[in-house]
């Protein structure tokens, strides 16, 4: 099906290659990898070409080989490379069908490196989109040049079939997102059935002991202290619960204010101080110069809160604890550096009023979402690295 046959045997062909495709997209596939394949054969078939490539171009503009159909051994599932050094660029530049029937006649492209290296003569590309952002491409070359090139029926077909498979990882990525909040959701249920068991059968016991027959003034007193406290502990969990349900819904909406890096950092250090006293750490705060950002400041607070009870948790007793702040570009970087303890976290008195009810870095990464950041974590010789960035408020 080339510009050389007539139109009415390019029209039967159309019917036939749109009947092939419509079967592919009603065909169920083991996984999302098998079907890819499947399009790519049958794209190689369709179009008579050697090769057949899903690429995927992240956001640094390189480009991801996600499947490969090849005869030629230098192509592998998996390589990366830059946009610029693939026939892609074309289409990713341009966002739309791209069809070279012969490489070798273009001046311009003969320096390209994939013809320097593969000889590849023709070639035919579409955009794949995932909603609507460009995800990458679906292209198809060969050794071969077309000598009548690419017809308007081709082009439409590989147009369809990248829209089929932008669809296609659009739902898997929707599947995706429900399992992880089905996920979510199971362990919501378990922090609920463990943590609440303990402050409310706490507060039943307290209750009835506070009810029997002449009891002491000042036991009773005692034991609605107690029952405070532990009514405060299920007060906390059910607040911190809604929260993070609230911040995954995306309903709590940031006040955002210009605020100075050091305070923030000293408000986080001060809510942790006694904690960090009784696992004899030290608090380092390190700044390369006064800096000031634009954030919800008492949810930053809350953030770098909860990042700092993780690092002393499981830092070896008698360490540091580093916070570095520094610019970096139009945001600011801030890091907590700990060195990594062996065994279990460690049991101290406050770890009552600082311990995680288990999803303290899920509320992390919830807030750094809503500031348009996330949490990166790392380990490099010994030490455990948590960071994130900050808009400058200039």
């Amino acid at each position: 099906m080339d510009a050389s046959i007539p139109e009415i045997e390019q029209l039967r062909g159309m019917m036939t290659n749109l009947m092939r495709i419509h079967m592919l997209s009603t065909n169920k596939f083991n996984n999302f990898d098998e079907l890819i394949n499947e399009y790519i054969l049958s794209g190689i078939e369709i179009f008579r070409m050697e090769t057949g490539i899903v690429s995927r171009i992240d956001d640094r503009q390189r480009y991801h080989v996600i499947e490969v159909v090849s005869p030629l051994k230098s192509l592998e599932k998996g390589q990366v490379f830059r946009v610029d050094e693939t026939y892609c660029r074309t289409v990713f530049e341009s966002q739309r069908v791209v069809g070279i029937p012969h490489v070798g006649k273009m001046d311009y492209m003969k320096c390209h490196p994939v013809y320097q290296a593969l000889r590849l003569e023709s070639y035919l590309a579409a955009p794949i989109y995932v909603g609507e952002k460009l995800y990458g491409t679906l292209n198809f070359t060969s050794l071969k040049p077309r000598a009548f090139g690419f017809s308007q029926h081709e082009h439409n077909l590989i147009l369809l079939m990248a829209n089929s498979i932008g669809a296609y990882i659009l739902l898997r990525s929707k599947e995706d997102n429900l399992l992880a909040l089905n996920e979510k959701m199971k362990r919501f249920v378990g922090y609920v059935a463990h943590d609440m068991r303990n402050p409310l059968g706490a507060i039943i016991g307290f209750t009835k002991l506070a009810q029997l027959d002449n009891l002491p003034t000042n036991k009773v007193q005692n034991l609605l202290g107690r029952i405070l406290g532990s009514a405060e502990r299920a007060l906390e969990l059910v607040t911190t619960i809604l929260e993070n349900a609230a911040l995954s819904s995306g309903k709590i909406s940031l006040d955002t204010t210009s605020e100075a890096v050091s305070r923030l950092l000293e408000d986080a250090v001060d809510l942790v101080t006694d904690f960090a006293d009784d696992c004899q750490i030290r608090i380092c705060i390190i700044i390369e110069r006064e800096l000031s950002v634009s954030c919800d400041a008492n949810r930053i607070r809350q953030t770098l809160m909860n990042l700092l009870v993780n690092a002393i948790k499981y830092s070896p007793n008698s360490e540091d604890v580093n916070i570095n702040a520094f610019s970096e570009g139009k945001n600011c970087k801030i890091q907590l550096v700990n060195l990594i303890g062996a065994g279990e976290a460690k049991l101290f008195g406050h770890r009552k009023i600082y311990d995680s009810i288990g999803f303290g870095l899920d509320i992390v990464q919830e807030v750094l979402r809503a500031h348009d950041s996330q949490l990166i974590t790392r380990e490099l010789d010994g030490q455990y690295i948590a960071e994130f960035t900050l808009p400058l408020a200039f």
